[in-house]
């Protein structure tokens, strides 16, 4: 094996047994890889690294888990000192600040507080490892050999570069958040404050995924959250999460969720590499928990896009009444009707203004 891979291993925490194993079965690439992303060698089991941690094994499996991981098998060492030093690190700086302390005594919060970043970082994670793994197949179908992958890997991979870019990001998203919540209260991000909420999927994703090979799919549906991510920000909203061929957003102002839906279902529509879209959208009070948002009003909306049309926008009456006098909007009244769980509703479908005139409402 060439001596500056096994060094970098070694360096990283990979054992003689584990470069040993790796180098017979043919998965070199892979430990290089996994010793980039979390260095260390494993050491602890999940009691002893409670203990060199100092903390309560009961708050450290909590956490463990909070993180998305189930128990390891009792007895198994694979934590390292830097998994000790960081729960450490949280009990000392987080868990045990007096302001923790103040809103929650129990360590509840300290849990909520770790499952919430951890549920954060797993989209990025999928997206990072899709890049490594794809830069390794690729490696091996141009014929380099493991080591080759190997020694590649350990000199190109820069962790430190996607470490600042989570760092400035989490900074911007975070002063951000303060601004709505403090600086300008009533704006949605209260415990049963008003917001805009908005739906859009793609109209035929089910039957156009059932033909398209995987490469494929994964390219129409990043090719739409492309376009999601930059027509919500670009309107002043802010994206809450995408399920695959839908997009949620939400919006402080109801004409700012109006023009956001308006825009993406066109800019949609008018993508030729894209099926059909929909929206529905729909304005009062929602609840805020771990970035996300809940209740009545989040619900009528995600039933709204599924009654809409191919390229339709569809509202509450509380978003027309809103908007009734806004000549930027046109409006269609249709047919009140039950919707499921929720029950008798007002529907409108909204249309761009013509000639900064609204016409009056269609009872049809």
């Amino acid at each position: 094996m060439d001596l500056k891979l096994r060094g970098f291993l070694y360096r990283r925490g990979a054992s003689p047994e584990e470069i040993r194993r790796a180098e017979q079965e043919g998965w070199l690439a892979l430990l290089a890889a996994d010793r980039i992303v979390v260095p260390g060698r494993p050491r602890y089991d999940q009691a002893e690294v409670a203990e060199k941690a100092g903390v309560e094994r009961e708050v450290a499996d909590r956490i463990w888990r909070a993180l998305g991981f189930p128990d390891p098998p009792e007895g198994l060492p694979v934590f390292s000192d830097r998994d000790a030093k960081a729960l450490q690190t949280l009990m000392e700086r987080v868990g045990s600040s007096p302001l923790t302390q103040q809103l929650d005594g129990s360590g509840d919060m300290l849990v909520e507080q770790t499952r919430a970043v951890a549920a954060g970082l797993q989209r990025l994670a999928e997206l990072f490892s899709d890049q490594l793994a794809a830069a390794i197949e690729l490696g091996r179908a141009s014929g380099m050999s493991d080591e080759e992958l190997a020694l590649e890997l350990s000199e190109d991979v820069d962790w430190s570069t996607l470490e600042r870019l989570i760092d400035y990001a989490l900074r911007l998203q975070t002063r951000a958040a303060l601004w709505r919540k403090l600086a300008q209260r009533g704006t949605g991000d209260e415990s049963g404050a008003p917001l805009t909420v908005g739906f859009v999927d793609l109209v035929g994703y089910t039957a156009l995924s059932q033909t398209l090979e995987p490469p494929q799919l994964a390219a129409l549906i990043a090719r739409f959250e492309a376009l999601a991510y930059d027509t919500v920000a670009a309107r002043g909203g802010r994206v809450v999460k995408t399920i695959g061929d839908e997009v949620m957003f939400v919006a402080d102002a109801v004409e700012v969720g109006a023009t956001i839906a308006l825009a993406l279902v066109d800019a949609v529509v008018s993508d030729p590499a894209l099926p059909g879209a929909r929206a529905g959208i729909a304005s009062g009070p929602v609840v805020a928990r771990e970035g996300d948002y809940f209740g009545p009003t989040v619900n009528l909306a995600a039933r709204l896009v599924g009654m809409a049309r191919n390229e339709a926008v569809l509202t509450s009456g509380d978003v027309h009444d809103a908007l009734s006098a806004d000549g930027s909007f046109r409006w269609r009244r249709l047919r009140a009707g039950k919707v499921r769980d929720i029950g008798r509703v007002e529907v409108w479908r909204l249309r761009p203004g013509r000639d900064g005139r609204t016409p009056p409402a269609d009872p049809s």
